[in-house]
């Protein structure tokens, strides 16, 4: 059962730090079209920042508030507020 709860914090910590990393990359696809190079270390380049920044960030909320808890509070936020006036 341990496994199983190291898998799963794996697959959450891994979910936070690929924000970043799909961010970086897209900024490292965006600078490499507008160079015109074909064949570009660009996109590696700010992905490798990208998930740099995610992994502290992942290691920050899991130290703190914990990844459970981080993902519990997104999924339980409202969009709207309630109006208690009726």
């Amino acid at each position: 059962m341990r496994f199983v709860a190291l898998f799963v914090q794996s697959l959450l910590w891994l979910s936070i730090a690929c924000s970043p990393t799909l961010i970086g990359a897209f900024i490292g696809i965006m600078i490499s079209l507008q160079s015109g190079e074909v064949y570009s270390l660009n996109v590696p380049i700010w992905a490798a920042v990208g998930f740099l920044i995610g992994a502290y960030w992942a290691e920050h909320v899991r130290k703190t508030i914990g990844l459970s808890v981080f993902f519990g509070r997104l999924a339980g936020a409202r969009d709207t507020p309630k109006n208690n006036k009726s």
